[in-house]
């Protein structure tokens, strides 16, 4: 029940705060705190909420500090920001207790969740057990076993393992599913499931973008802008998820979330890890090949405002050795000259510490002997850095656009 109450209600936040604009969901704070929604209001205030079903008393008083910290903690520093809590009681000690920071901790009833719809709630939950009892002995069984591994995404492939039955049979269970509303298709072959805890009419639990898009393709990692908003390398929340991989598949769409594969020759398809993303292991660029990617192919990062933004970011952050590395094995002489200019801007703008003269000089030996120019998009024109091979066709103002100058 308490899962239940707690996923209608994430589902209400929007609604209530709908004067806001939505930033994100399930955003990842400093130190990999989670919180469930970002908003902003029109005077430029961010506001994050957090949904939880449990009462709010002293024993949560130190994760709402965490949190609290973890915001305060956000580069750029926000200018203003709120954390509303929300949650089916509020001890009055607690409030008392964080009375002198901008927390505020609301009840479910404070925001129009009533008893009347807890009850309500609790009637779909035993509504949805009671369909359980209409399952097939064969659903029934699959049902048990992606409960107990808290499966996201369903292949033929899963129906198979447990039945060791042919192809047919399985598309025929998944399809009995579907209509069932256990599962619901993604793309073909492809499925997320619903666990027993959104119970009630029309919910589909919130998914992660990253378990749908290390579904859709093999080999794969997550790059660009999406890995650049998970290392906190920009404030810009990306819309649709890049993947970098080795094979042409076209943009994908589905539940909201654009999925964009970006096709990378074998020579530049390195540097990547595996990280738990909300729960799960997933292939993503290492910070070092997020940025060499970037200023590989910087559209997909957001243009040259954003090359300077996260390079401002990130720089102090990075293995500079592996930084380096990794530039000079993509082979792209253009890459090294984006990436030696910015860099060498942004020291002379007095906002990043310089390379040091052999990691410096390893680039310098690879500027190709084309002069290019920083935007190829924008007018043929601008100054010549004889240096890096490269004509700067930015306004100053707007390369320094991402970085707030303290």
């Amino acid at each position: 029940m308490e899962d239940t109450l707690e996923a209608y209600v994430s589902r209400e936040i929007p609604r209530i705060y709908r004067g806001h604009s939505l930033v994100a969901v399930n955003e990842v704070l400093p130190g990999r705190i989670i919180v469930d929604f970002h908003f902003k209001k029109n005077d430029d205030t961010d506001v994050f909420v957090e949904v939880t079903s449990k009462k709010i008393g002293r024993t949560m008083l130190g994760q709402i500090i965490n949190m609290y910290a973890a915001i305060s903690n956000i580069e750029p520093t926000l200018k203003r920001f709120e954390l509303i809590v929300v949650g089916p009681e509020v001890e009055a000690s607690v409030i008392e207790e964080i009375e002198k920071i901008p927390v505020k901790l609301l009840t479910f009833k404070q925001i129009g969740i009533t008893s009347e719809k807890d009850l309500q709630l609790n009637e779909f939950k035993l509504q949805r057990q009671r369909e359980i009892l209409h399952l097939s002995p064969d659903e029934a069984k699959l049902i048990t076993i992606w409960e107990s591994e808290n499966k996201t995404v369903i292949r033929p492939s899963d129906v198979q393992e447990v039945f060791d039955c042919t192809a047919n049979y399985a598309y025929l269970l998944l399809h009995k599913l579907e209509d069932k509303k256990w599962i619901e298709r993604v793309s073909q072959g492809l499925y997320q499931f619903i666990p027993l805890s959104y119970g009630y009419p029309d919910k589909i639990p919130p998914t992660n973008s990253y378990v749908i898009g290390a579904s859709l393709i093999e080999p794969y990692y997550f790059s660009y802008y999406t890995s650049n908003s998970h290392y906190g390398l920009t404030t810009q929340i990306p819309y649709t998820v890049f993947i970098a991989t080795t094979k042409k598949k076209p943009d994908f769409e589905w539940s909201g979330s654009n999925f964009k594969f970006i096709t990378l020759s074998k020579n530049k398809f390195f540097g990547y890890r595996k990280e738990v993303i909300f729960d799960t292991k997933v292939n993503i660029a290492e910070p070092e090949k997020s940025l060499v990617d970037s200023f590989d192919k910087p559209k997909y990062a957001g243009g040259v405002e954003q090359l300077a933004g996260i390079t401002w970011r990130g720089l102090s952050r990075v293995n500079k050795d592996k930084l380096v590395k990794y530039a000079v094995e993509m082979n792209s002489h253009s890459l090294i000259q984006r990436l030696g200019f910015i860099i060498s801007f942004l020291t002379e703008e007095g906002i990043v510490k310089p390379l040091s003269n052999k990691l410096e000089n390893i680039l310098l030996d690879l500027v190709g002997g084309t002069v290019i120019y920083l935007d190829s998009k924008r007018k043929k024109t601008g100054k010549l850095s004889k240096k890096w091979s490269i004509i700067n066709n930015v306004p100053r103002s707007q390369l320094l656009s991402e970085i707030e100058i303290r």
